[in-house]
């Protein structure tokens, strides 16, 4: 599917959320006040077991921007099974402003989420194969789409993890560096949806 396809599918998913008065924040919070880390919805986001999952939590004030609100943690099955960590392996996190509305993707240590850690050639091809099944909410129709919109950005941003794990500690091991709790993002890329859509559609 090219790229302008992508942007119409955000866009719908946009559309939706305006005709309801809603976004992708206030669709998973449901009316509720988040507590730290506390994953949203609850039993998360499973996008018609196509192979993707994830959830949304917000950080206390103190540990994250100022101008976030929370972040959805996106996740592909490497596995065979479903519910065990090494299943699933942790592909982008896409921080929401206070607004509800993107505002940068980015990459953690592995510690963060505990799933499977790919080297980033092999978590892009989960990007390269996604799908938008007809059967997904409107929150996972327009997460699925921006993974694919932002295809190419998300592929530098995983090299770029990969980069900046390597210059972490160069005595250390794989397994020290993917554990350094000091370490949390490992790369990131600002968004600006406005733009990116006026781009794609107009192409």
């Amino acid at each position: 599917m090219p790229p302008d396809e992508h942007a119409i599918n955000v866009l719908a998913s946009l559309r939706v959320f305006a005709d309801t008065d809603s976004n992708a924040v206030l669709d998973v919070l449901a009316g509720q006040i988040p507590q730290e880390n506390e994953k949203f919805p609850k039993g998360e986001l499973t996008f018609s077991n196509s192979g993707w999952r994830g959830f949304y939590h917000c950080h206390p004030a103190v540990k994250k921007h100022p101008q976030e609100h929370g972040h959805f943690h996106l996740f592909a099955r490497c596995g065979e099974g479903q519910n065990s960590s090494t299943d699933w392996t942790h592909v982008a996190a896409l921080s929401m402003d206070n607004e509800g509305q993107p505002r940068t993707w980015f990459t953690v240590n592995q510690w963060v989420t505990g799933a499977n850690w790919l080297s980033a050639s092999n978590t892009i091809r989960f990007l390269d194969d996604i799908q938008i099944p007809d059967e997904l909410t409107n929150t996972e129709r327009f997460l699925l789409s921006m993974l694919a919109l932002y295809h190419d950005e998300l592929k530098d941003m995983l090299h770029e993890r990969d980069r900046c794990l390597t210059q972490v500690n160069a005595a250390d091991s794989v397994s020290d560096k993917l554990h350094n709790r000091d370490v949390y993002v490992l790369s990131s890329q600002p968004i600006d949806l406005q733009q990116r859509l006026s781009r794609a559609v107009s192409c």
